[in-house]
């Protein structure tokens, strides 16, 4: 499976630039993290999920990242960068994300969160480990040159944003 970065410029602004990972299987079918956990909840969850989108909107368009708005160190990492977007008070639904700074932000998938913590949910288990994996390829392609931030801080470049080939 290939997969890489791409920018969700219906969410992205001036304040910061939300990514989500596109992953392309070997036959060709493409499928985006974040879209299937729009597609995955949109039923169950609407209006949690609308009030995610509107939180990445405000993030994109008029805040940018605040580490307030993000429960930080959710991977096993210390500097993995995995984190979860705050839900609001008694509503359940996660999105697991990497903040990389306040203008850089990709979006993963998650789920409702009905444990303790997320290492006890199958589902959430998965997504943050996924997350993790894709924090790790990132931070070597950002530490051998091959992705770099643009000047203003808003982009990640280089290498076509392929995270990974195989």
């Amino acid at each position: 499976m290939r997969s890489k970065l791409v920018n969700l410029h219906t969410l992205s602004g001036e304040k910061s630039t939300i990514y989500t990972v596109l992953e392309i299987q070997s036959d060709g079918s493409r499928s985006a993290l974040f879209d299937r956990f729009i597609e995955d909840f949109r039923d169950a969850y609407q209006p949690e999920l609308t009030d995610v989108l509107r939180r990445l909107r405000s993030i994109g368009n008029q805040t940018g990242a605040l580490v307030t708005f993000f429960k930080m160190d959710e991977g096993l990492e210390a500097d993995d960068m995995v984190c979860a977007l705050f839900d609001i008070p008694y509503k359940y639904l996660r999105l697991y994300c990497i903040r990389i700074n306040e203008k850089i932000v990709i979006v993963g998938s998650g789920g409702p969160k009905q444990t303790r913590t997320w290492q006890e949910d199958p589902l959430l288990s998965k997504e943050v480990h996924r997350m993790m994996e894709i924090s790790s390829r990132l931070r070597l392609k950002l530490n051998n040159g091959i992705f770099s931030l643009s000047a203003d801080g808003l982009h990640i470049v280089g290498g076509n944003l392929i995270l990974s080939e195989t």
